[in-house]
């Protein structure tokens, strides 16, 4: 593992589409990467994914979030949401779509770098526990927390997942986080006071034990957390031509995405392609 650094940053940027959203933005945000952000919080303005390239399901989705999630979460993620009777959107999965995906991620990544200001007020995030680990770890998929308190999230309902668990998040110097009101009048949702931290990020949890006072959508009492958020770390072990051989071969993709019209078709929880999980660690 190698701490993140600017060189770091900028040596990935230069190969990919956020290296030139950060030419052409220099120090101000790009329309480019405050769509990326906006399709990600579920409120797409159309110039993202356009209907030109994408099918109106993709273009006009205000849960894109939950196939985006399921990709870069953990080994659970899929019958996780499966369980929960959340529906996937297959029509991502093209080609293009993949790429559009990648460098979605890669917006969000340079708009959160570019900030010189740490998150000060501590956030709030309802998760389930099979996504939380206690002790050190590096944080997978991007992770959506608000700085609303635990009892205004609940009250929004996004205490709705079996085993529920409860994070509570403090910054520190050099975290990758995401302020989404710092997008002004394009923050379309600012109740909801989002604050995105970004893959990488190292995190150190404790466990504070169950508060009977929130419950999961099984019945069962919420486990409580702390975590702190240090800066990112990182562990490349695959040379970026092997990743993009696997990551965009169109007959891979198909197969993925016929997984992904079963999780929302099948009664039972589908067979997985054997090409799968090596596909997602590689995205």
């Amino acid at each position: 593992m190698s701490k993140f650094s600017k060189e770091h940053l900028m040596k990935f940027l230069i190969t990919n589409a956020g290296g030139n959203a950060l030419r052409k933005a220099g120090n101000v945000v790009s329309q480019e990467m405050i769509s990326a952000a906006k399709y990600y919080m579920g409120v797409p303005d159309g110039k993202y994914f356009e209907l030109k390239d994408f099918d109106k399901s993709v273009v006009e989705a205000n849960k894109a979030y939950v196939t985006l999630n399921t990709i870069m979460g953990g080994s659970t993620s899929e019958v996780d949401r499966f369980n929960e009777g959340k529906k996937q959107i297959p029509e991502l999965l093209t080609p293009l779509g993949v790429k559009k995906m990648i460098h979605l991620f890669t917006h969000l990544y340079c708009f959160a770098s570019g900030s010189k200001e740490v998150v000060t007020s501590q956030t709030v995030r309802a998760c389930r526990q099979s996504e939380v680990s206690e002790g050190e770890s590096v944080i997978e998929a991007l992770t959506s927390t608000t700085k609303l308190t635990i009892d205004e999230i609940m009250n929004l309902g996004y205490g709705n997942k079996n085993g529920l668990a409860i994070c509570c998040y403090k910054f520190h110097y050099g975290s990758v986080a995401l302020d989404m009101e710092k997008l002004g009048k394009d923050y379309l949702k600012p109740e909801e006071r989002e604050v995105l931290i970004l893959m990488g990020n190292e995190l150190y949890t404790r466990v504070k034990g169950y508060d009977e006072r929130y419950l999961g959508k099984d019945g069962c009492p919420a486990l409580v957390y702390e975590v702190d958020v240090y800066s990112p770390k990182f562990n490349v072990t695959e040379k970026q031509p092997d990743l993009e051989n696997v990551v965009y071969d169109s007959k891979i993709i198909s197969e993925v995405k016929e997984f992904y019209e079963k999780l929302n078709e099948s009664d039972n929880f589908p067979e997985i392609p054997g090409c799968y999980f090596q596909w997602k660690d590689f995205f």
